[in-house]
């Protein structure tokens, strides 16, 4: 597998685990603003359940699956509470006493 994936890239091919072509359009979990870079935190419907992707300066980095929404969003809630912790700024701030994925 590491050959065919290092074969695909050396030709110019994406791998195709992270062709974004191929993915209907992601739902924006939270936005954040960094010294150079934006992240998003996205999330895709997979035939597994769901997954969450990382994505920095339009590049996906990370995309992480998950078997259901709940245990996604917990995932990009401690994600987004560290890396604010560690001076990332939110770009859309939230309503006050209110989550972006709605009410708990």
């Amino acid at each position: 597998m590491r050959d065919t994936v290092s074969a695909d890239r050396s030709r110019g091919r994406p791998c195709a685990s992270v062709d974004r072509r191929r993915v209907p359009n992601p739902i924006v979990l939270w936005r954040l603003r960094g010294a150079t870079d934006d992240l998003r935190a996205l999330v895709f419907v997979t035939s597994f359940g769901y997954a969450l992707g990382l994505e920095l300066a339009a590049e996906l980095i990370l995309l992480h699956l998950q078997p259901n929404l709940e245990c996604l969003v917990e995932s990009a809630d401690r994600i987004e509470s560290a890396l604010l912790a560690q001076g990332w700024h939110l770009i859309e701030p939230r309503l006050s006493g209110r989550s972006s994925y709605g009410p708990r």
